[in-house]
């Protein structure tokens, strides 16, 4: 048995051209130095292969165009909690999946989502109370 992909996902971890957020291929050390030298927030989905929760969230969430273009403003990057990502899983505390972070170019979390909210809650995430990222 093999196990899932993100079907969104190209090969080497960048998104699919498409209506969704593009992610950053690449490690979370380069997708952090890229946030901080443009001084924007890095957007992290730490997920796994066998969530189905985090393949609802990859289509359902960061697949809607809304969610794209609030995001637009952000690095985003995807890291496999147990494929190659153990390390920033453990360095932020993840529990369960998906876990999204919002993370400042010194690699302090300033929001945090754990598990699966919907585009609308994340878009209020993304944009705050006042409807701007």
């Amino acid at each position: 048995m093999t196990a899932c992909s993100r079907p969104e996902e190209g090969a080497d971890g960048s998104r699919a051209s498409g209506p969704g957020i593009t992610f950053a291929s690449g490690t979370f050390d380069e997708a952090l130095a890229r946030a901080r030298s443009e001084k924007r927030l890095l957007l992290v989905d730490v997920y796994t292969d066998w969530c189905g929760w985090c393949k609802k969230l990859d289509r359902e969430v960061f697949g809607d165009a809304k969610v794209a273009e609030a995001s637009r403003g952000l690095v985003a990057v995807r890291i496999n909690a147990e494929k190659g990502g153990e390390t920033v899983a453990r360095r932020y505390d993840v529990q369960g999946y998906p876990t999204v972070l919002f993370v400042d170019g010194s690699g302090s979390v300033v929001k945090r989502i754990d598990g699966y909210v919907d585009a609308a809650e994340m878009l209020q995430t993304i944009l705050g109370p006042s409807g701007r990222a």
